[in-house]
């Protein structure tokens, strides 16, 4: 979903975290800075699947409120069973508006307290859910799961979950991101949805 500055700007600012600037950016692949890449790679909320030390990393930034991104996150486990070497690393980017951003620091906080192994429960879960996606909703669906309710109102409140989702904002306007999802493939990014045919070649080419 390409994003209007003034939805952007609405929700993020409102919310109190710094927005990114935007820039315009073609759906063709582009060349990164691998700094960039290490850097998403070292922010303490990205979440690691599949292989540990994969022959190819694929980085997704995604809001749970983008209908791409829901599509993305259905083709996830096929794609893990299709590339077994493949690293796929999830990183919360909540860009459209109060709804995601508080969606996202239930999210992050689940994160904290259960890790990564039990992260992609959650994930799938909430993009089976039907209509716009907020922190209630979301906190509703990782106490389904089993977590405590207060600990993870506690920690999406904290100043660490915001400090989080911060740094993710200033590394996705590093990228030049203006779309959920976008992608990072090795050292090309791509901006806006893919299928899982695209996302398989953007690997393969990956691997040359």
């Amino acid at each position: 979903m390409i994003l209007s500055r003034r939805t952007l700007l609405a929700g993020l600012a409102a919310s109190g975290v710094n927005v990114p600037a935007f820039a315009q950016s073609g759906p063709e692949p582009q060349l990164v800075p691998i700094e960039l890449v290490e850097d998403t790679l070292a922010l303490p909320s990205a979440v690691r699947l599949g292989h540990k030390h994969g022959d190819v990393i694929m980085i997704e930034y995604f809001d749970y409120n983008c209908p791409w991104c829901k599509r993305s996150a259905g083709d996830l486990p096929a794609l893990l069973k299709a590339e077994p070497d493949l690293s796929y690393v999830l990183v919360n980017f909540a860009v459209l508006g109060i709804p995601s951003v508080t969606a996202h620091k239930a999210a992050l906080a689940y994160l904290q307290l259960h890790g990564p192994e039990r992260y992609l429960d959650l994930h799938l879960a909430l993009f089976l859910l039907r209509g716009a996606l907020d922190g209630g909703r979301a906190l509703a669906e990782a106490e389904r799961l089993g977590a405590d309710r207060a600990r993870l109102e506690e920690a999406a409140n904290a100043e660490r979950t915001a400090q989080w989702m911060k740094d993710t904002l200033k590394i996705g306007d590093s990228l030049g991101f203006v779309a959920t999802p976008s992608f990072l493939v090795a050292t090309q990014s791509y901006a806006g949805g893919m299928t899982l045919a695209q996302k398989r070649e953007a690997i393969a080419a990956a691997r040359g």
